[in-house]
């Protein structure tokens, strides 16, 4: 299969952006248009969610086919992503109970621990419509919002067997006209699609459509482009655009365009690195990078800075924030290689998803 690495570094940029514009609260006055200016970026959560329909339909397009298939390719996305899941959100809670009874005055925002939303932070259904604010891991949302756009997948499907191209063409621009439908008749709760979190699944929805449509059109080019350089040049304007507040849909075209360039690029010279050897690591867990940074933030910031260190020096600062980058980064490596792969792996030999590994052990047991 193809690795696609271009949005491998897109995705661990992003992330890295991400994790500077949360702990970007914490900084200095004169510092504080590090989180000002980084909050313009917010629609590289849609690049996210693209690139996931994108990869997603490349994979599972074709393979599901009836129930079976169907329940297959949701455990596996579910063994994937729940571990992490429960492990920060299971940090969150400890964190809650502490400060219910007494042991902590603050572990972050107090409206983080609603008790009553547990059950759909659980459940993953908290990006659903179904609560009025974030709680917990904050940024589990976005999680919920892909388990969403997971389980619906067969609608996609059924577009483009349905209707090829067109079809899905057309789910597409249905998919944004509800979501403009929804904000302007109040039913989502926000000036504008692109601020849904507590209803970002059906964003994200909108989102997994575009890049199910790229995967196809990439597929079908018969274009011999091979060079990364056009596929940078339109996440840059994507990101200017986005600085420059202008348009939404003109921000999710440059990125469509990048992400069409980057998929052509990659299909065709596949074994091409496109960063240094030693971001590797680091960039196939940008899942993980963006999962465990809110946790480093309680830890680090609502903590440690806060109550120890609180320097009014942007220098401090910004040293202490690259140090907790780093070390998030590293956890969210130790995180996969630890436990995220080894409990995603027992769950789908538990299930019937995943026959044993042939071996000695395997012989053995």
């Amino acid at each position: 299969m193809i690795r696609y690495r271009l949005f491998e570094i897109w995705r661990l940029v992003a992330a890295l952006l991400i994790m500077l514009y949360h702990f970007g609260h914490f900084a200095p006055g004169e510092s504080q248009w590090v989180k000002d200016d980084l909050s313009l970026l917010r629609p590289l959560l849609d690049m996210f969610f693209i690139i996931s329909g994108f990869l997603i339909f490349s994979r599972y397009g074709t393979e599901v086919r009836n129930a079976r298939s169907y329940v297959v390719y949701l455990g596996k996305r579910l063994a994937r992503l729940y571990p992490l899941h429960l492990a920060t959100l299971s940090y969150f809670v400890l964190v809650g109970l502490a400060i219910h009874f007494g042991f902590l005055r603050t572990g972050g925002e107090a409206g983080l621990y609603q008790w009553d939303t547990l059950v759909a932070n659980l459940l993953l259904i908290q990006a659903w419509g179904v609560q009025d604010t974030l709680t917990f891991n904050f940024v589990s949302w976005s999680l919920s919002a892909e388990w969403f756009a997971y389980i619906f997948l067969p609608l996609i499907i059924l577009a483009y067997r349905f209707g090829g191209r067109i079809g899905l063409f057309l789910l597409l621009a249905l998919s944004y006209v509800v979501l403009e439908a929804m904000v302007h008749t109040g039913i989502m709760p926000f000036e504008s699609w692109v601020l849904a979190d507590t209803w970002g699944a059906y964003r994200t929805f909108a989102d997994f459509v575009l890049g199910a449509f790229l995967a196809v059109l990439v597929a079908g080019s018969p274009l011999t482009l091979a060079s990364r350089g056009p596929a940078w040049i339109a996440i840059i304007a994507a990101c200017v655009s986005m600085a420059l507040q202008l348009n939404i849909y003109l921000t999710l075209a440059l990125l469509g365009i990048a992400v069409f360039l980057a998929g052509v690029a990659e299909r065709n010279d596949p074994e091409r690195y496109t960063y240094p050897a030693f971001l590797r690591p680091a960039a196939a867990v940008s899942f993980g990078i963006y999962l465990w940074h809110p946790v480093t933030e309680s830890l680090f910031f609502s903590f440690v800075w806060s109550h120890f260190i609180g320097s009014p020096s942007s220098l401090v600062f910004f040293a202490y924030t690259a140090a907790i980058m780093l070390l998030t980064v590293g956890v969210a490596v130790a995180s996969y290689q630890i436990f995220e792969a080894r409990l995603a792996g027992a769950f789908l030999r538990l299930t019937g998803l995943r026959r044993p590994e042939r071996g000695s052990g395997a012989a053995t047991a």
